[in-house]
C-alpha cells in the first residue's frame, strides 16, 4: 500500500503493527483514537479529538448548570482508550461520576442494563452516553425506568438530532470525526504527490466542541448527510 489512515482505539493491538509499516517506509496517519500513543510508533501526524479534555468539559458544564446528583457514564467497549478517556475526563471535573460497562453491540442489551442501573440507584441524575445510538438508548431506558435523569452525549447521527430537538438531550460533543477521516487521507495523499508533512509530530485537534439548543438547526442539515 502507499498509505494509511488507521485509529488507535486498541492501542496494544494496532499500534505495533502500525510501527512496522512506519518501520517499512509506508507513510501513517493516526486518527479518531490513540492521541496519548501514537508518537511512540513512529506516527507523525494525528486528526482526532483530545477525549480526556472533551470529557472535563462535559463535567465543567454539568457543573456549571447546577448538577447534583451522580453521573452515569455508560462505556460501550471495555479496553478502548478513547472511551476510558472521556469518562476519565468527566470524574475529573465532576468527581460524583460511576462508569457502566455495557455491550455496546447489542442495544437492546445496552438500554435493559442501564434501566436496571437507574431503577437500583435513584441518585444518578446524569446519563453520559459515549455514542449517538446509546443516548439514543438511554433514553429508552430512562423512560422506562421512570427516571428523570438527564440525558446528555458525545458524537451525532440524525437520530440524536431530533432527539436534541425534542428536547430529551441535553448536548452533546462534537468531535467531527467526518473531518478527522477526511484530513487524514488528504494528509497522505499531500504527503504522496507533494512532500508534505502535516502537523508537524503535534496533534491537529477537530474538537471538542458543544452542540445544544442554540446551534442544532444550523447543524442539522449536516448531519443529516452524514458529515457531522
Amino acid at each position: 500500500v502507499d498509505g494509511i489512515a488507521v485509529t488507535l482505539t486498541q492501542v496494544d493491538a494496532v499500534g505495533p503493527v502500525a510501527q512496522k509499516a512506519v518501520e517499512a517506509g509506508v507513510p501513517v496517519v493516526a486518527f479518531n483514537g490513540g492521541i496519548t500513543d501514537y508518537q511512540k510508533f513512529g506516527i507523525r501526524t494525528y486528526f482526532g479529538s483530545d477525549e480526556d479534555v472533551a470529557g472535563q468539559a462535559v463535567g465543567q458544564r454539568l457543573t456549571q448548570e447546577g448538577g447534583t446528583g451522580k453521573a452515569l457514564c455508560v462505556i460501550t467497549e471495555q479496553g478502548s482508550v478513547a472511551l476510558e478517556a472521556r469518562c476519565a475526563g468527566v470524574k475529573q471535573t465532576y468527581p460524583d461520576t460511576e462508569n457502566l460497562y455495557v455491550n455496546g453491540t447489542d442495544l437492546p442489551s445496552v438500554q435493559a442494563t442501564i434501566g436496571a442501573k437507574l431503577q437500583q440507584d435513584p441518585s444518578i441524575s446524569t446519563i453520559v452516553a459515549l455514542g449517538a445510538p446509546f443516548a439514543i438508548a438511554a433514553i429508552q431506558a430512562k423512560t422506562g425506568a421512570s427516571s428523570e435523569a438527564k440525558v446528555v452525549s458525545f458524537d451525532l447521527n440524525s437520530d440524536l438530532v431530533q432527539a436534541m430537538k425534542d428536547r430529551q438531550v441535553e448536548f452533546t460533543v462534537d468531535q467531527q470525526p467526518y473531518v478527522q477521516g477526511y484530513m487524514a487521507v488528504e494528509a497522505l495523499w499531500l504527503n504522496l504527490v507533494n512532500g508534505n508533512d502535516l502537523g508537524g509530530g503535534k496533534p491537529v485537534l477537530t474538537g471538542p466542541s458543544f452542540v445544544d439548543n442554540t446551534n442544532i438547526d444550523k447543524i442539522a442539515g449536516f448531519a443529516a448527510n452524514n458529515t457531522r
